[in-house]
């Protein structure tokens, strides 16, 4: 009765948007112009997959390698972490990059203590066996209330807009992405995303995004946002210089999602090119959150990693399209860069199972969780190795970096890491190796040391390298037999 209570009584959390303008609110070229980059001619991207705190743990540790990565930039060394234009994040990575995007490299400690190593599961349950009345309300709230009060301390966007914000350098614009229910597709928390729904971002809180980009089906219920479109804010917006909207079929559009959308019109069907099929979705999906027929008043988000669990949509659609704010493949264009660092860190699990030796089919919590997730990874799978063919090859070095558990050479040590638990509480020990790792598989990287060298500099040596943290998890060499 309680869950069937809360599922009536969801909050609304958004703000109305007054106007829409491209230089303001939570968007890359807002970030930019407080903090230039001081670095030459590259473009530094990162995504970061779901896993709980075993993502998050690794994610920071990819960070810290490059916190550590002082290279020459016009003021002098700085850190690569301080370069960094974007980092696209779903689940588990999102608490770490929202983390990052209000502390900068001085917050990696607080996050630590605040979250990485505390017992959060524990106190999620404390706090609603201490207080039942907590499942009045839909179950993201006990999630989003922990975040925002332990990890976020009641920070909204706008903290992450303000010049004057102590503790970080302005960059990188963090995209934390859930999924929308109704359309299946990446929900991405920008301004460019809000513009749709008519909604001021700045306002909204950093644990209310992050909740929803780790809102696990089942486990957690979805986050409701209100949807304020068609509003006022838009139907100026055709009309106001600098905005990106026009008027199309008499309703306010963004000229990309005009862009997207383009293509021959056959007998009232389009026939949009091979190369933008995506785009064409993402544009067609775009006009229902207009909500001109009044049908998207309200939208309901879960888990990120529903629709990408390594975070690669943004970035993808950053390298290959001009549209995009920012667009890299601009960049490229324009000759305002021409090397490409991406990071991808891949927290996927592999636990040990029984499945192939069960006589029975397994049962109904197997079966729902290998149905959620055995497509999720075969997806992102298929994403990653396509990624660096559609990367441009005008870039020199394209220095495409995986963080995964896969890549782990000694069999004994990568089942030990696939087997850490999806969880929000890990054990300090394994918190304290994940970070080791995330660290060590980037300093270690041929590719990433490529794209150093050709910034002037050299990385540094990881603390603990891959062998040194999987000695304890070697599988033992065979005994000669006589």
């Amino acid at each position: 009765m309680l869950l069937v209570l809360a599922a009536c009584a969801s909050p609304v959390r958004t703000t109305a948007l007054d106007r829409i303008d491209q230089f303001s609110g939570y968007r890359y070229t807002t970030l930019d112009k407080e903090a230039p980059k001081t670095i030459a001619k590259s473009a530094v991207v990162m995504s970061f997959s779901g896993g709980g705190t075993r993502a998050a743990a690794l994610a920071e540790g990819a960070l810290r390698a490059l916190a550590r990565t002082l290279v020459p930039a016009s003021g002098g060394p700085t850190p690569l972490a301080s370069q960094i234009d974007v980092i696209s994040s779903v689940s588990g990575g999102s608490v770490t990059s929202a983390s990052f995007a209000l502390g900068g490299i001085d917050g990696f400690d607080d996050f630590e203590q605040n979250f990485l190593y505390s017992d959060v599961m524990n106190t999620l349950i404390t706090r609603t066996l201490l207080d039942p009345t907590q499942l009045l309300y839909p179950r993201i709230d006990i999630l989003e209330n922990y975040l925002d009060e332990n990890v976020f301390h009641h920070r909204t966007y706008a903290d992450l807009i303000a010049a004057d914000a102590p503790g970080r350098h302005r960059r990188p614009l963090v995209v934390l992405n859930a999924t929308d229910m109704a359309s299946g597709n990446v929900f991405s928390f920008t301004q460019d995303q809000f513009d749709l729904i008519c909604a001021d971002l700045a306002q909204l809180k950093i644990a209310d995004a992050v909740s929803a980009s780790a809102a696990f089906p089942v486990a957690l219920s979805a986050l409701t946002i209100r949807n304020r479109a068609p509003c006022p804010a838009q139907k100026a917006a055709p009309a106001t210089p600098g905005t990106g909207w026009q008027v199309q079929d008499g309703n306010p559009v963004p000229t990309r999602t005009v862009n997207d959308r383009a293509g021959p019109s056959v007998g009232g069907v389009k026939y949009p090119a091979a190369q933008n099929l995506a785009r064409f979705r993402r544009g067609t999906t775009a006009l229902t959150y207009l909500n001109e027929d009044g049908q998207k008043d309200y939208i309901q988000l879960l888990d990120g990693g529903l629709a990408d669990n390594i975070g690669l949509t943004i970035p993808f659609n950053l390298m290959t399209s001009p549209a995009e704010s920012p667009s890299i493949l601009s960049w490229v264009n324009t000759g305002k860069v021409d090397k490409l660092l991406f990071v991808a860190v891949n927290a996927r699990s592999q636990a040990n199972n029984d499945f192939g030796q069960r006589a029975r089919p397994p049962g109904l919590t197997d079966t729902l969780l290998t149905t959620i997730g055995t497509p999720i990874d075969a997806n992102s799978f298929q994403l990653l190795g396509q990624f660096d063919q559609v990367l441009d090859p005008r870039f020199k070095p394209k220095s495409l970096v995986v963080v995964d558990f896969d890549f782990i050479a000694d069999d004994g040590c990568r089942s030990h890491f696939h087997n850490i638990a999806t969880s929000w509480s890990l054990p300090k020990e394994q918190v304290a190796e994940l970070i080791a790792l995330g660290e060590a598989m980037v300093l270690q990287s041929p590719k990433y040391r490529e794209f150093v060298a050709a910034l002037g500099a050299s990385p540094p040596a990881p603390a603990r390298t891959v062998d040194d943290i999987c000695a304890p998890y070697r599988t033992p060499a065979p005994v000669a037999s006589h």
